[in-house]
């Protein structure tokens, strides 16, 4: 340990309070072995004789002799309390080497003491012949005590262990972020968005989860400062490493996506990329490719299973490439990768980690700055603010990850599960729920496979629908109009557009009653 050492400024900031500890610990044990009831203690020795077996007494049958019913019930008898309170202050010690058994009798008053220990010692002289009493039990006149020093010397050594833990655990934990209002004053912006902890953080969130609400969260805050035409890029960084900016890029691309915008995820971290694995793409060719000039957009773009979401990796990488994000190239491959997306999400590397953010941030709309509540420290994100500050003008948006509700993370509930696709059973169940009177059944129609797409998708997603019969006549062109080869328009928002018919509800070309 150096004097400007870890361990030399770790002393010099938590002396104190490894004294602290210490002493409180002394404290406690002192102030406990005061509060400890007082005893009186009377003693007694007997002997052995060794007659009782060929190789001498066993002293460990003899004690169990000693507590067992035959010597205890009469001497509790004696003396008039229960056997069981009566062996509650008895301790029998042997001497090594020898045949004696030393008898110690604890109790609160010292006539009390003596009592029941002479009422022991002869029930066993009693029971078993040829015991010698050497000594007979006296009276004591002041309590016994237990020594104290013993004590305070292991609740020194306790203390001492307790006060270095806790200064390493506040040594670890100090300067942390402590809640979402610390972090929206060191970056001087409110917090868009907390996301709690979730299972898997590596990953895209599950639907479902509160996670992946929290994304949802972000992107409607997000919403007000994206680009109604043309393209927004947004970088996700972070000031420090491994605190969630990869997490955070890959489920606000994917939330982005799911609004029906054209979203391209760029893997702009070439130190470590993990988009590719994130999506399962093979990363073959990406961002390096596109520096090189070696291919275009539209051959380096990776399609996902998210549908309006593309993945440009990485790519191949070496020392070279880092050199090419700080050139004008970077600049000229986003202008490219624009004209193929609406949104662009950047992944980058953290801010104190490389370089490279700078650069990115740059050529960015908005930066959000990623913290991780149980990582991110406090001079961490001042740094990062300040290295950012020359290329950014007040379009850094911090979200905080990884939060504990305690520290006021706003913990969706999750979404309800999708409604089950609705069956024949269900469609026949319902149809006659809701039939009028003057429809008496159903004839329920099978829609023909070309118009399943049309149709069914509209209708619940079921390829029958209900036709009423009306006083027993059922309108069988319906089945026909149906399956005609060119059904009604449908708009995307709304039910299928009218096509000009005065023909009223339920006439021979226009089924009255559908799935819905």
């Amino acid at each position: 340990m150096t004097t400007y050492g870890r361990g030399a400024r770790l002393l010099r900031r938590y002396g104190l309070w490894t004294l602290a500890v210490t002493a409180a610990a002394v404290t406690a044990t002192w102030g406990l072995h005061r509060s400890l009831p007082v005893g009186y203690e009377s003693r007694a020795t007997v002997l052995v004789e060794p007659r009782f077996a060929v190789s001498g007494p066993d002293l460990g049958t003899e004690r169990q002799i000693i507590r067992s019913d035959v010597v205890s019930v009469p001497a509790a008898a004696r003396v008039g309390v229960d056997p069981t309170r009566l062996l509650s202050g008895l301790t029998v010690e042997t001497a090594p080497g020898s045949n004696m058994l030393r008898f110690v009798y604890t109790a609160a008053d010292g006539a009390a003491a003596r009592a029941r220990m002479r009422a022991l010692v002869e029930s066993y002289a009693a029971y078993r012949p040829g015991v010698s009493v050497l000594s007979e039990p006296g009276l004591p006149t002041s309590p016994a005590t237990r020594p104290i020093l013993p004590d305070l010397a292991a609740a020194l050594a306790a203390g001492l262990l307790l006060g270095i833990g806790t200064a390493f655990l506040r040594a670890r934990t100090r300067g942390t972020i402590r809640n979402r209002d610390d972090y929206a004053a060191l970056t001087g912006a409110p917090v868009l968005a907390t996301v709690p902890r979730h299972r898997r953080p590596g990953a895209p969130a599950d639907p479902g989860s509160p996670a992946a609400e929290a994304y949802r969260y972000l992107r409607s805050r997000l919403q007000p400062s994206l680009r109604p035409t043309g393209t927004t890029t947004i970088l996700v960084t972070s000031p420090g490493p491994r605190q969630g900016r990869t997490t955070t890029a890959a489920n606000l691309a994917i939330t982005l996506a799911r609004t029906g915008r054209t979203v391209v995820l760029v893997d702009a971290d070439l130190r470590d990329p993990q988009m590719h694995h994130v999506f399962r793409t093979s990363g073959d060719h990406g961002l390096t490719t596109l520096l090189d000039g070696d291919a275009t957009v539209s051959d380096v773009l990776e399609e996902t299973t998210v549908p309006h979401l593309r993945l440009l990796p990485a790519g191949p990488r070496d020392g070279e490439h880092a050199d090419l994000i700080g050139s004008g190239q970077l600049a000229r491959v986003l202008r490219a990768v624009q004209k193929h997306a609406d949104l662009i999400v950047l992944d980058s590397p953290a801010v104190l980690s490389a370089a490279d953010t700078i650069a990115l941030a740059a050529l960015s709309d908005q930066v959000l700055l990623v913290g991780n509540f149980a990582r991110t420290r406090r001079d961490t994100v001042r740094r990062a603010l300040a290295e950012l500050a020359d290329v950014v003008h007040g379009n850094v948006r911090p979200v905080l990850v990884n939060v504990p509700k305690s520290a006021g993370a706003l913990v969706p509930l999750p979404r309800p599960a999708a409604a089950a696709v609705l069956t024949r059973d269900r469609l026949v169940s319902d149809a006659d729920d809701v039939a009028p009177p003057a429809v008496t059944s159903h004839s329920y129609v099978e829609i023909d496979s070309t118009q399943a797409d049309s149709l069914a998708d509209y209708h619940a997603r079921t390829a029958t629908v209900a036709v009423p019969v009306i006083s027993g006549a059922v309108y069988a062109s319906s089945a026909a109009t149906i399956n005609a080869p060119k059904p009604a328009p449908t708009s995307p928002d709304g039910p299928p557009e009218e096509s000009g018919s005065d023909e009223p509800v339920g006439s021979p070309t226009t089924p009255a009653a559908m799935s819905d």
